[in-house]
């Protein structure tokens, strides 16, 4: 649910975020609550600065009882490798936020209370979110770092299926503490339902990325009908991580490749390079890839 722009970029707010203030108000909670609230908001800003820094279009922000999740728009398309840095910006700040709360504590009178539970707050933000596993901000650094090794779907795949895994434990831990009659545990419950969702939508999201990065160009192409384009040389023994860091949007790039003896074998053109990205990931050999032959 959309309640408003934060900076420009939309914000929503996930129903279960809502059962969770509404939970804390009852509880009488409802001030550390809203401290949390500031707390994502401060997490996620972390993550838009970094998306900034290397130039990424921020979609949303959508808010979820476990933290928040900052969305970005065909992140593999520019440079996937910078993920693990973007998600690590979270965490970081939550890291900055402990640092200062030390810092300023002797020039101000705040009450050990509201100390303590602002930095149990940020402690526990930054770890659980380190958690690997999607969507959380750990599992995007596994992703960052997997996705270089195997395709993205792939990559995808194995940090959605731990992000499953781990909402089972949280759910566990939940109905442990609800058993005990503590009612702290159904708040553990929703984020491991959040989580599980969470995580299934972004296995099925892995496809839809790479058929926007498709639509996308061929979209541009038909409605521009002719596109600038920039050529590049590789040979068979260049990775697809190696040509990728030489694309420059907006053009259109078209791939000739050399064999060892530099003669002319064949192209590719961007689109599919993505294409064999996805499937194969970065250290994949463009001699491994089939080519338009000449």
């Amino acid at each position: 649910m959309r309640i408003g722009y934060y900076f420009g970029i939309p914000l929503k707010v996930n129903p279960f975020f809502i059962l969770l203030l509404a939970a804390a108000f009852a509880w009488g909670r409802l001030i550390e609550a809203l401290l949390l609230f500031g707390i994502v908001l401060w997490h996620e800003s972390a993550h838009i600065l970094m998306a900034k820094v290397y130039r990424l279009y921020v979609t949303d922000i959508e808010l979820l009882p476990f933290g928040g999740v900052t969305r970005l728009e065909s992140l593999l398309q520019l440079n996937p490798g910078i993920e693990w840095r973007v998600a690590m910006a979270g965490p970081v700040s939550n890291g900055v936020l402990i640092f200062l709360a030390y810092g300023l504590r002797p020039y101000f009178a705040v009450d050990p209370y509201w100390f303590d539970f602002f930095l149990q707050a940020n402690v526990g933000m930054a770890l659980f979110n380190l958690l690997p596993g999607l969507p959380l901000d750990g599992g995007r650094i596994l992703r960052g770092l997997l996705v270089r090794r195997k395709g993205f779907n792939e990559a995808t795949q194995v940090a959605a299926i731990l992000g499953q895994i781990l909402s089972l434990i949280l759910a566990g831990l939940g109905i442990y503490v609800l058993s005990l009659g503590k009612l702290q545990g159904l708040v553990s419950v929703l984020a491991a339902a959040m989580l599980f969702l969470s995580a299934k939508q972004e296995q099925k999201s892995a496809t839809y990325i790479f058929m926007r990065y498709l639509t996308h160009k061929r979209q541009e192409i038909r409605r521009k009908r002719v596109v600038a384009a920039r050529e590049l040389v590789a040979t068979v023994e260049s990775s697809l991580g190696e040509v990728l860091q030489h694309i420059q949007p907006p053009y259109y790039h078209l791939i000739w490749i050399m064999d060892i003896e530099g003669r002319l074998v064949g192209f590719l053109g961007e689109v599919e390079l993505i294409a064999a990205l996805f499937e194969h990931g970065f250290t994949h050999k463009l001699g491994a890839v089939p080519v338009h032959k000449i």
